[in-house]
């Protein structure tokens, strides 16, 4: 496989400032916490009452402070859950030969939000939605839900959001006049994930089997490596957060 896009570096570098909080609060929280046993038995030989106070003031301080830190690390764990089952498709995706290109988290006008993966190959293109959810969900058709214990909860629709990311693709190409076939997948990776499926709209995989779906598809229409490219540049041109490997 070539890779003509890696991720773009936004995930990482949020996930990296969150660590970076993290340690920069929780170290300071900590100080103060180990400061405050000492420092108010200290202060509590000649003033019980002052020891005490001074002893609470640094403690609350400091695991004010860890918390801080713990919250924004948290506020990333969605970014972080995320980045990790993006980088697992990518990985085997990875295994397949240099007659198919991908392209990682691709952003273009008219989408919503990025295209995990756009993967241009000998019978076409296909665009794939990367969910890294665990729990256990209910699809029937283009609706989907969580389901709890008693009940089901409404969620976001995968399906649609997919099906939009290749009317996206299929709009740029077919408007750029290329010929070609635009296929729309999910993928959830999580090994936790329970799915109960009820005529989805679009493929849905696990984590593991999307290399041998894909060598699976053989749509009618053929087309040459340099096509191929093209459509790849094409869309890679049009992408606003644009990281080429190839020019």
């Amino acid at each position: 496989m070539r890779l003509v896009k890696p991720a773009s570096n936004f995930a990482s570098g949020k996930i990296q400032a969150a660590d970076r909080k993290l340690r920069f609060w929780g170290l300071r929280g900590g100080f103060l916490l180990a400061l405050a046993a000492p420092l108010g038995l200290g202060i509590g030989l000649l003033d019980s009452g002052t020891g005490f106070a001074v002893g609470a003031v640094l403690a609350g301080s400091g695991f004010v402070l860890i918390l801080i830190g713990v919250g924004y690390w948290l506020d990333a764990g969605n970014t972080r859950k995320g980045l990790e089952g993006e980088q697992s498709v990518a990985s085997e995706l990875s295994y397949l030969s240099d007659e198919f290109l991908l392209l990682n988290d691709v952003m273009l006008p008219g989408a919503r939000g990025n295209i995990d993966h756009v993967l241009v190959r000998p019978t076409g293109v296909f665009v794939f939605e990367t969910k890294n959810y665990s729990g256990k969900y209910v699809c029937y058709g283009d609706r989907w839900f969580l389901q709890g214990r008693r009940q089901k909860y409404d969620v976001k629709s995968v399906s649609i959001q997919v099906k939009n990311n290749a009317d996206t693709i299929g709009g740029l190409l077919h408007s750029s006049g290329f010929t070609v076939q635009v296929n729309p997948a999910i993928v959830f990776t999580h090994p936790a994930v329970q799915l109960w499926l009820h005529h989805p709209t679009v493929p849905v995989l696990k984590n593991g089997t999307v290399r041998n779906f894909v060598l699976d598809q053989k749509p009618g229409f053929q087309i040459t490596p340099a096509y191929a490219e093209k459509i790849a540049k094409k869309i890679l041109v049009n992408d606003r957060a644009r990281v080429p490997v190839f020019a």
